[in-house]
C-alpha cells in the first residue's frame, strides 16, 4: 500500500506541478503580451507624435512660403507703383516743357472770356496732340 500511496502522491505532486507550471506559463505569457501591447502603444504614440510634428512643420513651412510670396508680391506691386509714379512725373514734366514751347502768345494772361475759351481750347488741343505723341513714343520704346 505504501507503493500505491507513493504513486498516488507522485501523481498528485505531478498534477500540482503541472498546474503550477501552467499558471507560470500563463503568467509569463500574459506579462509578455502586456509588455508587447504597451510597447506597441508607445510606438504608435511616437508615430502619431512624429506625424503631428511633421504636419505642424509642413503647415509652418507653408505659412512661411505664403508670407514670402506675399512679401514678394507687395515688393513687386510697390515697384510697379513707383514706376507708374515716375512715368507720371516724367509725362507731366514733358507736358509742361512741350506746352511752354507751343503756348499761344497772350494765353498766360486772359483778356476776356472769349480769349480764355480760345486759350483753353488751344491748350486742350495741344494736350491731345501731346498725349498721342507721348503714347506713340511710349509704345515704340516698349517694343
Amino acid at each position: 500500500m505504501d507503493k500505491v500511496k507513493r504513486l498516488q502522491m507522485n501523481l498528485v505532486i505531478k498534477i500540482a506541478l503541472g498546474v503550477i507550471l501552467a499558471f507560470v506559463i500563463m503568467g509569463v505569457s500574459a506579462a509578455l503580451i502586456e509588455f508587447y501591447a504597451v510597447q506597441e502603444m508607445q510606438e504608435s504614440l511616437l508615430r502619431q507624435q512624429k506625424q503631428k510634428q511633421t504636419q505642424i512643420k509642413q503647415q509652418h513651412e507653408a505659412k512661411l512660403r505664403d508670407q514670402k510670396i506675399q512679401r514678394l508680391l507687395a515688393i513687386k506691386e510697390n515697384q510697379k507703383k513707383a514706376k507708374e509714379q515716375q512715368l507720371f512725373r516724367e509725362k507731366q514734366q514733358a507736358w509742361y516743357a512741350w506746352y511752354n514751347k507751343r503756348e499761344p502768345k497772350g494765353c498766360d494772361n486772359w483778356q476776356s472770356d472769349r480769349h480764355m475759351v480760345e486759350c483753353i481750347n488751344k491748350k486742350m488741343d495741344l494736350k491731345s496732340e501731346f498725349n498721342k505723341t507721348w503714347n506713340l513714343q511710349l509704345n515704340l520704346s516698349r517694343k
